[in-house]
């Protein structure tokens, strides 16, 4: 009876990463995406028309997220290309946005490690890491690779 009880007792004590939003809606809202950082000091408001839309076309992007099985690839492009993998994620609904925090294994326990709050539409993030300032990005398209057809002629000559 004492070990059930023990037993209990160390299931209630240990803290359980529980996710506010449903998995679907963070798959919707960030797997495959790709975002592109405003640069330091703007602000989304003082950007023009023109300057949003070139920043949409994302000749140069700055970050993307994947879903891979029960995890989370986090990718910066900054000359070379740099990933975070976060072992879970909580996503909590604040009003018209949504603020996920993701987490990385800490010696065997999901520490919160950033967060992203996320507008209604989807389309612009700020990103909060601890010890930085914070980010704004906006999603992009980015340029579909071009396919080129592969011509009849052999591949070698004789």
């Amino acid at each position: 009876m004492w070990r059930g009880l023990l037993l209990l007792f160390m299931a209630t004590a240990i803290p359980v990463d529980r996710p506010f939003g449903s998995d679907s809606d963070l798959v919707r809202l960030l797997d495959r995406t790709v975002w592109i950082d405003i640069g330091p000091g703007r602000q989304l408001t003082s950007l023009t028309p023109r300057e949003r839309a070139d920043l949409k076309r994302c000749t140069q992007p700055t970050m993307a997220f994947q879903k891979t099985g029960r995890s989370w690839v986090q990718s910066f492009y900054a000359g070379v290309e740099m990933r975070t993998v976060y072992v879970s994620v909580a996503l909590k609904n604040d009003g018209p946005a949504k603020t996920a925090v993701f987490y990385i294994d800490v010696a065997g326990k999901p520490t919160p490690s950033e967060k992203l709050r996320i507008n209604e539409p989807g389309d612009v993030l700020v990103e909060q890491t601890p010890g930085f300032r914070a980010h704004t990005f906006v999603k992009c398209d980015p340029p579909k690779p071009v396919v080129r057809m592969k011509s009849r002629a052999p591949d070698h000559f004789p």
